[in-house]
């Protein structure tokens, strides 16, 4: 099966970060307020509003909350392929470049870089008022992803 085309995308992620939001754990709990600005085949963009449940002491957003976002973020950008189950993460990287504070809206732009039969590279940039927060990048192992009925993007060669 083909990839998706632009028309297909914004959709089918937005029904990702949904289940990601509906199963009630850790990225509910963390980012209930992350939307899908756009998206297209192995891009995303989204954004958030820094609440104060964000912020670590130093009343700054918090890096274990920008480390989730890059986990998010990648896995997104996984979907923007067309696969509904994203794979298990096998190495995530950081780099806390700048800071963020309350009330500030956060723009992710993640994008899937390479996606094969076994692993995904990602890429993710966290910004705000068009500086540089964050960057990151998530490599997951997606072999088993690719049998989810939900996805689009079948095991069938790779993207």
């Amino acid at each position: 099966m083909s990839p998706l085309t632009g028309y297909k995308v914004a959709p089918f992620v937005q029904k990702v970060l949904k289940n990601f939001h509906d199963a009630g754990g850790f990225d509910a709990h963390c980012l209930s307020g992350l939307k899908i600005v756009s998206a297209d085949s192995g891009s995303v963009q989204a954004q958030f509003q820094v609440e104060k449940h964000h912020l670590n002491r130093l009343k700054s957003v918090h890096g274990g909350l920008l480390s989730t976002v890059v986990d998010i973020g990648g896995s997104l950008a996984i979907a923007s392929k067309g696969l509904f189950a994203t794979g298990v993460s096998t190495d995530l990287n950081v780099t806390f470049v700048s800071s963020a504070k309350l009330g500030q809206t956060m723009n992710v732009d993640a994008k899937c870089v390479k996606l094969g039969r076994t692993l995904a590279f990602t890429e993710i940039d966290i910004s705000a008022d068009g500086k540089i927060v964050c960057q990151g990048r998530h490599t997951k192992f997606v072999t088993l992803a690719y049998d989810h009925p939900d996805n689009i993007l079948k095991p069938k060669g790779t993207q």
